[in-house]
């Protein structure tokens, strides 16, 4: 089975089972990061792992790369899934997709001496090399970056809450 119709069958399959029984689209993901040393975190989510870090100059060790990193990689990844799987969802068979994100930071924010951390601004780009026509493949781009959970993340946020839990974490 090809790629394309491999995308095509469980994206279809996906459609068809969350429209008849939209609570099996509903889920929860956790995440958890624990510090080894001064910034140095080892994080998981289900099966896989992660480690992240600042550079030396910020205090860290290098030992991986910091959170932003694995923000604007997801970013990315996010984008090229979501075009892979419309195109095909299309019938567009591509020959390499390729998105590249970038951020533009103030790094003053994080210490209070401007007005807000996080980015100034984010662009993206797809490098697409396809048969297909700029007004053929058109229609999958807009869907795909419509769809795309990270770039509405990036775009609009959504409701975030927290607490603190005086104690160790325990085990169940």
């Amino acid at each position: 089975m090809s790629t394309l119709q491999r995308l095509r069958d469980a994206f279809d399959r996906m459609e068809h089972v969350f429209s008849k029984r939209p609570a099996m689209a509903l889920a929860t993901n956790v995440a958890r990061a624990r510090l080894v040393d001064g910034v140095h975190c080892e994080a998981a989510e289900e099966g896989w792992r992660f480690v992240m870090d600042l550079p030396v100059d910020s205090g860290g060790t290098n030992a991986g790369p910091p959170p932003g990193v694995h923000g604007r990689v997801a970013l990315a990844g996010c984008l090229a899934m979501g075009y892979s799987v419309q195109l095909a969802r299309a019938g567009i068979e591509p020959r390499s997709i390729e998105v590249e994100v970038e951020a533009d930071s103030d790094h003053r924010g994080m210490l209070g001496l401007s007005e807000r951390p996080g980015y100034l601004a984010l662009r993206h780009t797809l490098y697409l090399d396809c048969d297909a026509s700029r007004e053929q493949v058109q229609p999958a781009i807009d869907r795909a970056q419509r769809l795309s959970p990270y770039l509405s993340m990036f775009m609009a946020g959504q409701p975030v809450s927290g607490k603190i839990v005086f104690a160790p974490r325990v085990l169940p």
